[in-house]
């Protein structure tokens, strides 16, 4: 049964976290998204603008998991070849990325650089599987585990919380952190999700992502799209933990197949797709 978070709980919580307010630039591309006729001139302006975003977005777009013919050299170019919703979460992730990492802060460069390797093979995998957007995968991707930075910002011990949690399940490794900091890093992002507006379903999946249980009973749309997003997420994650010879989630044995067949897909089409996604794994 997926959990949800009561109102009163999430007031209480956002009073003791610093969780940051969605930037004005997101929340000026979601207005021009929306629009019937996207103005692209305004919105390539909007990115440009912004020397740091720019060139993020550059470097994210002609990583080799775009398999773009040649070099991207400006955003209005990025944007007439990705289209805008590809853009658009390009662009947020580079913005979840700024808000959560202090000035100087370098700890945390293998963490992101990690949530990018698993959003952007999560988009990968997402393209052979029905029912899930691509760029909802990539979205997931990057947010599944943004409650990390917070927790990290928030708590000075946090550090030595995720070395306590290493080789434990994916359930006890969120009991670590509630016995240590009276809440965890999939609470702390689900608030993150929801203070951004990002869909309803998202935010539940970030918030019940280490709960492989949810996927014993279904329960409607919303269970089906947070446990599509979890499940391709989490086929993700393992292909970048293999590729990059780190340690795989206790009882992964376990795990893997009920997110195979959630998703429907046979361990023979995965394989074949790990292949390929580990060639792009190399160039990247």
């Amino acid at each position: 049964m997926l959990k949800e978070i009561d109102p009163k709980q999430a007031e209480s919580l956002l009073k003791s976290m610093v969780i940051p307010p969605r930037p004005a630039i997101l929340l000026q591309l979601e207005q021009e998204q929306m629009r019937e006729e996207p103005d692209f001139a305004q919105i390539a302006h909007l990115i440009s603008s912004d020397l740091t975003l720019s060139a993020a977005v550059l470097k994210t777009v002609n990583s080799p998991f775009f398999s773009l013919n040649n070099r991207v050299s400006s955003v209005r170019q990025a944007l007439q070849l990705l289209g805008l919703r590809n853009l658009g979460n390009i662009v947020r992730g580079v913005l979840l990325r700024n808000a959560l990492s202090p000035e100087g802060e370098e700890k945390m460069e293998r963490f992101w650089l990690n949530s990018l390797r698993v959003a952007l093979v999560s988009a990968r995998l997402a393209e052979h599987v029905s029912g899930i957007a691509v760029d909802e995968a990539y979205t997931y991707g990057l947010f599944q585990d943004c409650g990390m930075p917070l927790m990290q910002a928030r708590f000075s011990n946090y550090r030595t919380t995720l070395d306590k949690r290493e080789g434990l399940s994916l359930i006890k490794m969120l009991e670590v952190e509630d016995q240590r900091h009276q809440t965890n890093h999939a609470v702390v992002g689900y608030l993150l999700a929801r203070t951004w507006f990002l869909p309803e379903h998202l935010s539940l999946a970030i918030l019940n992502h280490q709960d492989i249980s949810i996927f014993d009973v279904p329960e409607g749309e919303a269970w089906l799209q947070a446990c599509n997003l979890i499940a391709v997420a989490g086929l993700a994650g393992h292909v970048v933990r293999k590729h990059f010879i780190q340690p795989p989630i206790r009882d992964w044995r376990l795990i893997e197949p009920v997110f195979l067949r959630h998703l429907g897909m046979e361990r023979s089409e995965y394989e074949d797709l790990t292949d390929r996604i580990n060639r792009l794994l190399d160039a990247s």
